[in-house]
């Protein structure tokens, strides 16, 4: 518990001839304060002990007389006085109106940043009332009794408090109740954000926090999107680190920093995540249902925060991994009693020039190596058969992201707050693979000869983006905030291939170095693509009454896109587009008394592109009730209609060696296609039978009429181009000769079994899900599984706390009936080509009929943390994949035989991993 607070200051001002006085006082006993009072002013005062015992008194004044400064101790201490004829004063007992009422608001913050706590649990202890705080850490009691109340304030990671406050008779006490950070007794886990007093607000909403994010994951190093993928309803695409919100398409949510979206949240080709895990407080995953002031997006918002919240004032830490460097530092300071900042810097870089991870090795050796089928498809006069050729191959892998976030807290109710990032990754291989005969009709000139098979691939992209906001608590009642931000996003991937013979003796002596061929004059595929956009964003939060809240915003948007696409299939193009958009939303919230919480709003949106508006509304309904025999339950039903104004395409990479097996590009909608739209429908359910154990179930449905595909079947020609250097670029500025619309459905549901002790915490997930898609002009219209559908998940974890600051943790993780299994750029561009879409046993044009392998995967990590003369060690040491299983994640074909056959490309084996940090 937290210790009572009184603090009073009184000093004199001789600037004047009559003495006059400045003082604070806030929950100080009367007795005290008088006793101070006479100290200070020298005057003559009687009363009896009996009339200011167990009294309190608040009082703010400035330039006050002697009897103005009694007069504000005793007003709120209900205390009244007289004066005598000789100038003495005398207390009474003041006239008491029968049940005053006043009121009673005021913010959460943390103790050590002065960050506001959005749903603090805050409980009027003798008046059997709570609240949670809303986004800004606000909370308001109205009305209630006048007199002396206990408030008692909890949040998860932080110490409980409990403040003796005055609500004064018709008035208000607006007081500021700051909570200190305590390490959590059970082993760091993913927070589901589970309130005490309402869970429900909760339900729709996972939360990855700090610790979780700190772990190690299956690339070897501590990662965002491998962290989030464990919260129910979240799949992790493989082998690139996508996420999918319920069925939904990686570009159908929206990845927000500090609210401000990132377009590629994914770096080195999409192993990782673009962001740096020390950087970030904590990332939130809004799912179907989720409410109107969280945006137009079809399937959900992934939004990620930046940590001001550290415990310590001053410090800076590194570590080290296998695949990076990451460093964080942080300072704070004060210039008075209110005001008071915390600046934050964190940074991290790829390490492949001092050591190269085996994992990201062998992913890139795997998506490098040739296909045999995309190959003779490039160049038909080239390989038939690429197995059993010799490669040699050299590659390059960097990158790096840098945050930078800063609070500068003016007064206890306006702060300012402004963050900055930059990710930048550039992937780059070179491939040789040589044989003595390649080409049965192309003979060798000589005996000295050798046929070279040369590609030359590399992939980058930059994301930088800039926010700067302040928060206004505006009154008792209402909190504002105003946001202007700008982002930036710029990508680009090359791929270059030529077929030449070359003298053997030209060949470098080192077996595993290729030969520097000239590419200029190569057949090469381009993609490009350029986002930039600027806007802002004004919210307000009003309580108009304890069972009433109000939320609204307006946001404008300016977009600029370019897009330049040069493929083998598509031929070359250029696409331009200019945007602005006014966005707006209102939504309110009611307590219906019972348990019971409605929420209703919509988001109203304007395009230029397009004049016109589009709505969106959408209402849920909550249900709390802690007096059941199975614990305490909580309910959600939710629903609405779900937009998107910024598309998100991806074009498969033709390239038979490729970098990357595809690459994305971002416009904003024009005026020749419509928005995608969705419809959600989800019911949760939370059982807590105990502290310790949790139930959560959830379920959704989603109908999507409209999506927006890229459309294979219009842009891929009958044949591929034979020479794309005689290609002429198409200036195009109508979306839908690069869009059509498509339709799909999304359902699943999930179940969550979590038990969080002091030394044995441990987790359950599982899950199934559908998600059809119709393809337009594809596939013969019919709804086929999405390639990114997991129909069966199961994830489990179990830690173990060992004592002296040690862990062991198991982690386990199995997916089965994985769809689409070849290469995407088989059904993307061969089965659109005539007389190419069938290989004996595969038909292209059923894409659910050829399945994967089950992915399954166990881990082994055993970390610590110590703390050696005023320095913090941090250590993680472990094992992925444990158990060395070939985990495929797509097919090629071998069409060298009678029969074509499969030839997997696997996800890496078993590999060990160690983590050193150092914090001081």
């Amino acid at each position: 518990m937290g210790a009572l607070c009184a603090s009073a200051q009184t000093e004199p001002d001789t600037t004047d001839a009559t003495d006059r006085y400045t003082t604070v006082l806030r929950n100080v006993p009367l007795d005290e304060a008088l006793q101070r009072f006479v100290e200070i002013t020298e005057a003559d005062l009687g009363y009896a002990n009996a009339l200011v015992e167990d009294r309190y008194t608040y009082c703010r004044i400035r330039d006050a007389t002697t009897e103005q400064l009694l007069q504000c101790i005793l007003e709120s201490a209900d205390v009244d006085y007289v004066r005598t004829s000789d100038g003495s004063y005398v207390l009474v007992a003041a006239f008491q109106a029968p049940d005053a009422e006043g009121r009673l608001t005021g913010t959460v913050v943390d103790a050590e940043t002065g960050m506001p706590l959005p749903d603090a649990n805050v409980l009027l202890a003798d008046a059997s009332a709570g609240r949670a705080t809303n986004e800004a850490g606000r909370f308001h009691f109205s009305p209630i009794l006048a007199g002396e109340h206990q408030v008692v304030v909890t949040y998860v990671g932080y110490e409980s408090e409990v403040k003796r406050v005055w609500v004064p008779q018709d008035g208000q006490e607006r007081v500021r109740i700051a909570l200190n950070p305590a390490p959590l007794t059970a082993p760091p886990l993913v927070i589901n954000g589970l309130e005490r007093r309402l869970p429900s607000f909760r339900l729709g909403t996972n939360t990855t926090d700090r610790e979780a994010l700190e772990r190690v994951e299956g690339p070897g190093t501590p990662d965002v999107a491998h962290a989030v993928r464990r919260q129910p309803g979240v799949a992790l695409g493989h082998p690139r680190a996508d996420l999918h919100v319920q069925g939904g398409d990686i570009g159908e949510h929206a990845t927000l920093l500090d609210g401000v979206p990132i377009r590629e949240p994914v770096t080195l080709g999409g192993l990782v995540s673009a962001f740096s895990p020390d950087a970030l407080r904590r990332v939130q995953v809004h799912k179907a249902g989720f409410g109107a002031q969280h945006g137009s997006y079809t399937a959900g918002v992934i939004a990620a925060e930046h940590d001001l919240a550290r415990p310590r004032t001053n410090y800076a830490q590194v570590s080290a991994d296998p695949v990076s460097i990451n460093a964080r530092a942080e300072a704070s300071w004060s210039a008075g009693d209110t005001a008071s900042g915390r600046v934050m810097g964190a940074v991290r870089t790829s390490v492949w020039d001092i050591y190269r991870s085996p994992a990201l090795h062998h992913r890139l050796a795997t998506w490098t190596r040739p296909d045999p089928t995309l190959t003779m498809q490039w160049d038909p006069a080239s390989v038939e058969n690429t197995t059993g050729l010799a490669q040699r191959s050299s590659a390059d892998a960097q990158f790096s992201d840098i945050h930078l976030a800063a609070q500068q807290e003016l007064t206890p109710f306006h702060q300012i707050y402004a963050s900055v990032y930059r990710g930048h990754t550039r992937m780059q291989t070179d491939v040789n693979n040589t044989g003595a005969s390649l080409d049965a009709a192309t003979p060798l000139a000589s005996a000295n000869q050798t046929r070279l098979l040369a590609t030359h691939g590399r992939t980058g992209w930059t994301n930088t983006m800039a926010q700067i906001r302040h928060d206004w608590s505006v009154t008792d009642r209402v909190a504002s905030r105003v946001r202007v931000h700008t982002s930036h996003h710029e990508s680009h991937s090359l791929f270059e291939m030529r077929d030449s013979l070359i003298q053997q003796t030209d060949m470098p002596p080192q077996p595993n170095t290729p030969t520097r061929v000239r590419l200029d004059a190569a057949d090469h595929a381009l993609e490009e693509n350029e986002l930039n956009e600027w806007g802002g964003k004004a919210s307000v939060d009003v309580s108009l009454s304890p069972r009433y809240r109000l939320n609204a915003s307006v946001a404008p948007r300016y977009m600029q896109s370019t897009v330049h696409i040069r493929n083998r299939f598509l031929g070359a193009f250029e696409h331009h587009t200019r945007a602005w958009h006014l966005e707006g939303h209102a939504e309110g919230e009611a307590s219906l008394g019972l348990g019971t919480t409605l929420t209703a709003g919509t988001r109203l949106t304007y395009l230029s592109n397009r004049q016109m508006v589009y709505a969106e509304p959408r209402v849920a309904l909550r249900y709390d009730r802690s007096t059941t025999p199975l614990g305490d339950v909580a309910l959600r039903v939710a629903g609405g209609l779900y937009r998107q104004y910024v598309t998100q395409a991806e074009i498969s990479n033709d390239g038979p060696m490729a970098v990357v097996p595809s690459v994305r590009f971002w416009l904003p909608i024009g005026a020749s296609v419509a928005p995608p739209r969705a419809y959600h429908a989800t019911a949760d359910a939370l059982v807590m039978p105990t502290d310790a154990w949790s139930f959560r179930l959830e379920t959704y449905y989603k109908a999507q009429p409209r999506t927006l595909e890229v459309d294979y079947a219009r842009l891929v020609h009958a044949m591929p181009l034979s020479d794309m250097q005689a290609v002429a670029t198409t200036q195009t500025n109508r979306q839908d000769r690069m869009l059509a619309a498509g339709r799909a459905r999304a359902y699943g549901a999930s179940l969550r079994v979590q038990r969080n002790g002091t030394r044995v915490d441990a987790e359950v997930v599982a899950e199934m899900g559908r998600s059809r898609r119709q393809y337009p002009g594809r596939f013969n219209d019919r709804l086929v599984p999405a390639s990114w559908e997991q129909p069966v998940r199961l994830d489990a974890d179990l830690g173990v706390a060992l004592g002296r600051g040690m862990e062991a943790r198991v982690s386990g993780q199995g997916v089965w009936g994985r769809s689409w299994a070849l290469r995407r750029a088989y059904y993307d561009y061969i089965a659109n080509i005539e007389g190419s879409d069938t290989f004996e046993g595969f038909d292209l044009n059923r894409p659910g009929d050829q399945q994967l392998a089950p992915m399954l995967r166990l881990d082994l990590a055993l970390r610590g943390t110590w703390t050696l003369r005023g320095m913090g060690l941090r250590m993680q040491i472990g094992l992925v994949n444990a158990l060395d299983r070939k985990n495929p994640f797509d097919w090629s074909l071998d069409t060298s035989g009678a029969v074509p056959e499969p030839a997997p490309r696997n996800l890496p084996g078993r590999r060990a991993f160690v983590l050193v940090g150092i914090r001081y």
